[in-house]
């Protein structure tokens, strides 16, 4: 039996090793390593970022801030909160820069320490900055601060107007970081004047600049003057927005006023900056034809507040109330930033007449093209 056995094992035909083994197990070992890798490699760079944190005199390496740079671009312009209050911060004497930014972000100043000592150390103002007791805010980018940092408190004050406030609320901030100026002071200043500015072409001497002074953080002199302020803001409007002012104007034959005051709504209305440009073309849709604009930031305006509005609110007589007007309002209601600004120079090309906001917490809004979409929209995202 046993020899029948082993002569029918030598007529079998030879075993044939199978390919796939060796190759399913280097398929499993490169899965392996790439999946080591795709792992390992962010902890290891978030571990690298970490220590240099930690070390920010490394930062003085250029291929350390080349490491870091993709990590803090995004952070070094911008702010925590642009509409945070101010508040005391002091700079030790012998203060190291990596100190000052782990501070601030510990005090909730700035988002990034990281991105604070990048500034300094990609400008080489490292060893830069000053000690004292300074007055900043979570409104300052890491950028700003840095730029605050160089000099002493003394001389120089923090100005800080944020977008969509109107002549009075500038006014006050003004008065605020200036108390030798007074709100009516600086509103008898902040009109057109003797100013040459070409985004004031063709307006009154004695118009207000509403409208035009640009939102943005300002460094003074402790001793600037009113008027001078009013300069500086106004000549910042011009540069950031000028030339897309004046060209939209030349290309749609519209008023580079009547631009700001549309670019004034949008800002009041638009908080998601990317919906400026279809929030500007539903009113430019509006305005061709001849229908009211119905723009609760202009009667907010009329006001003196910018609060939720009530039905008798709606009837309101003011000129400003677009509800009850054709057309845009007077004057500029809010001073716009740049979002705004593009936007209602080049609004975008939509079929809407009409929008409601979701009230989803991202400040967005459902468009619509007939008012009876409009009032769908109503119901389903509960506004009155």
């Amino acid at each position: 039996m046993a020899q029948q056995r082993a002569k029918a094992a030598r007529n079998l035909p030879p075993r044939r090793r199978s390919s796939l083994g060796p190759f399913t197990f280097l398929l499993a070992v490169a899965l392996l390593v790439v999946g080591v890798y795709a792992v390992a490699l962010p902890l290891a760079e978030d571990a690298a970022v970490a220590y240099v944190t930690e070390h920010d005199t490394l930062l003085r390496q250029d291929f350390v801030r080349g490491f870091v740079a993709d990590r803090v671009q995004s952070e070094v312009d911008l702010a925590k909160d642009t509409r945070a209050d101010n508040r005391p911060f002091v700079i030790a004497r012998g203060e190291t820069a990596g100190e000052i930014g782990k501070r601030l972000e510990q005090e909730g100043v700035i988002r990034s320490a990281l991105a604070f000592d990048f500034v300094l150390y990609e400008t080489e103002r490292e060893n830069a900055l000053q000690s004292g007791t300074y007055t900043v805010s979570a409104a300052l980018t890491p950028r700003e601060l840095a730029k605050l940092f160089e000099k002493a408190p003394g001389e120089q004050i923090v100005l800080r107007i944020i977008d969509g406030w109107r002549l009075t609320e500038v006014a006050a901030a003004v008065n605020k970081a200036f108390p030798s100026i007074s709100k009516e002071a600086f509103t008898a200043a902040a009109v057109v004047g003797d100013r040459r500015n070409t985004v004031l072409a063709g307006m009154d001497r004695a118009a207000p600049l509403e409208g035009y002074l640009f939102p943005d953080t300002y460094f003074m002199r402790p001793d600037t003057t009113a008027p001078q302020i009013v300069d500086a803001l106004l000549d910042n409007f011009e540069r950031r927005a000028g030339a897309t002012l004046r060209a939209a104007s030349v290309d749609r034959g519209v008023a580079i006023y009547d631009i700001v005051k549309l670019a004034s709504i949008v800002e009041r209305e638009a908080r998601d900056r990317n919906e400026s440009a279809t929030i500007a073309g539903v009113y430019t849709n509006r305005l061709k034809i001849g229908m009211k604009l119905d723009a609760d930031p202009t009667i907010q305006y009329a006001l003196g507040e910018w609060r939720e509005l009530s039905l008798d609110d709606l009837k309101l007589a003011s000129p400003y109330n677009t509800y009850l007007n054709a057309g845009l309002p007077p004057t500029p209601i809010a001073d716009p930033g740049v979002a705004a600004l593009e936007g209602a120079a080049k609004p975008a090309d939509v079929p809407y007449f009409y929008f409601v906001a979701k009230n989803d917490g991202t400040g967005d809004h459902a468009f619509a093209v007939t008012f009876a979409e409009q009032e769908a929209n109503r119901v389903k995202y509960g506004n009155k």
